[in-house]
């Protein structure tokens, strides 16, 4: 077991929305070796090598793992804080059992932008997909919402090495759930 324990230090209100909050937690652990096997499997993290910080976002929730604490902004209560700290504590413990079959990733994943996206798409607007343009499929791909397999003109021959293209920038960024 890495993570032992938390203590929660601060609590202060949200300055987005009433009913949400901001919570610091301290680590009874040092856990920034576990830091580059998380980054690994949560897809759409933001790694920071130099500061060894772990951000991404849980449902509404936007979490920030660092070596010696943790910081929940948008908790609904302490509550909901305590639990999502428990969850991520156990998270964490079983992420550094299993590091063995894990492969680390040491450096922060590609960014992608959805101009990247626009730009690899037919650019036809033809709405074949659900959306009224190929920006605001993009924006849905990028979110993982949709898959290349929405977008019909992709799988035509004309657009071959655009799809390919696509699958490798969505692969690298940790989207290829949405390649199939």
């Amino acid at each position: 077991m890495l993570l032992q324990s938390y203590t929660i230090t601060k609590t202060m209100p949200s300055i987005v929305r009433d009913d949400w909050m901001g919570v610091w937690a301290e680590l009874s652990d040092d856990i920034r070796e576990v830091l580059p096997y998380l980054n690994a499997i949560i897809k759409e993290s933001s790694y920071n090598p130099q500061q060894q910080s772990l951000s991404f976002r849980r449902g509404e929730k936007v979490l920030n793992i660092n070596p010696h604490e943790i910081s929940i902004a948008q908790a609904t209560s302490m509550e909901d804080a305590q639990s999502t700290l428990d969850e991520l504590r156990d998270y964490i413990n079983e992420t550094w059992g299993k590091r063995e079959t894990i492969t680390p990733l040491y450096e922060r994943r590609k960014e992608l932008k959805v101009k990247d996206i626009v730009k690899l798409l037919p650019q036809t607007n033809c709405r074949e997909c659900g959306f009224p343009t190929c920006f605001a499929f993009a924006m849905a791909l990028s979110k993982g919402q949709k898959h290349l397999r929405d977008c019909p003109p992709l799988n035509q021959p004309a657009y071959v090495e655009k799809r390919e293209a696509l699958v490798n920038l969505l692969c690298s960024s940790g989207l290829e759930d949405v390649t199939d």
